[in-house]
């Protein structure tokens, strides 16, 4: 047979073959499953404040949950020992309360309502986990996060701004003319624009803000450690970019614009969704201006919503 055209591979290298094995914890049910947790050598913190060493901001575990101790040179029946740290809601091994258990591969380990699945993976095992995590958290087309592991992270932005005192800022992206480019030159066009613009949002915020697709032409952001001010002069900077944004080699005229609402945590409200919700009454106010404006909540945006119901 002629395989010429076959492509000769290396089936020791590490591309191809697994490495050393790595311990995980992967969410399996829970806000954020599929998420993995690596369990290092040594003692391995679980809670849900900032500074453990597996953070997973739910309300039902424990600040200081947990902890495994992981001894590599240790035989595989001590090698991985949990313990509970009185937590509230307790630490289950296999549907069992557990003050103090060796962990085996497979078992299944519930801390308050997040239960999640040890193993030990090779390498491959590992990139397999890791590019489906990506296919479930990304848009195919923007590369942004999609809305629910926004969530996740803006959640556990807002558990770690309440310990610190910090603030935590909120952008409600829409954008503005699309409908325009969409009907003179087609929906191929127009998701080319959206996929550029999304592109340049999430530049502008990283790589300490996290971008999602919130719907078709709208995106969220969330910027951990900004006030109200700095995030309204980064959007400001922002909606610049995107006015100013043309696309070479397009016989695209028609100019695209965006509109943002900005709100902060703790003054516009301390829960995720009336966060958002927040700033969405702003960006609604920003479009009511006329667009390609970047507003701030106001209190009186919800008395005014509340009018117009």
């Amino acid at each position: 047979m002629d395989d010429k055209d076959t492509v000769r591979i290396d089936p020791g290298s590490a591309e191809f073959s697994p490495s050393e094995r790595v311990a995980l914890l992967q969410i399996i049910r829970g806000d954020d499953i599929g998420r993995e947790y690596e369990v290092k050598p040594g003692n391995n913190i679980i809670g849900r404040q900032k500074g453990c060493h597996i953070q997973i901001a739910n309300k039902s575990i424990s600040r200081r949950h947990a902890q495994i101790i992981f001894k590599p040179d240790e035989s595989p029946d001590s090698r991985y020992i949990i313990y509970d740290l009185q937590s509230t809601n307790g630490t289950r091994v296999n549907n069992e309360l557990a003050d103090r258990r060796t962990l085996n591969n497979g078992d299944r380990v519930q801390f308050g309502s997040v239960v999640c699945k040890f193993m030990e993976i090779d390498s491959l095992e590992k990139n397999y986990l890791t590019e489906l995590k990506k296919l479930i958290d990304y848009d195919k087309q923007t590369s942004l996060l999609q809305i629910k592991p926004f969530y996740q992270r803006l959640s556990e932005a807002l558990s770690d701004a309440q310990t610190s005192g910090r603030p935590v800022s909120v952008l409600m992206m829409d954008l503005d003319g699309l409908k325009q480019i969409n009907d003179a030159h087609g929906h191929l066009a127009g998701t080319e624009v959206i996929v550029r613009i999304a592109r340049l949002i999430n530049e502008e915020l990283s790589p300490f803000g996290v971008t999602a697709i919130y719907g078709g032409d709208e995106f969220v952001g969330c910027l951990p450690n900004t006030t109200r001010k700095e995030a309204v002069r980064k959007a400001e900077h922002l909606r610049q970019l995107v006015s100013e944004f043309r696309f070479p080699g397009k016989k695209i005229r028609e100019q695209v614009t965006i509109s943002i609402g900005v709100a902060e945590s703790p003054t516009d409200g301390t829960d995720m969704m009336l966060l958002v919700s927040n700033a969405d009454k702003a960006l609604y106010a920003a479009k009511g201006k006329g667009r390609n404006c970047v507003v701030a909540y106001d209190p009186s945006m919800s008395h005014s919503s509340k009018e117009q119901e």
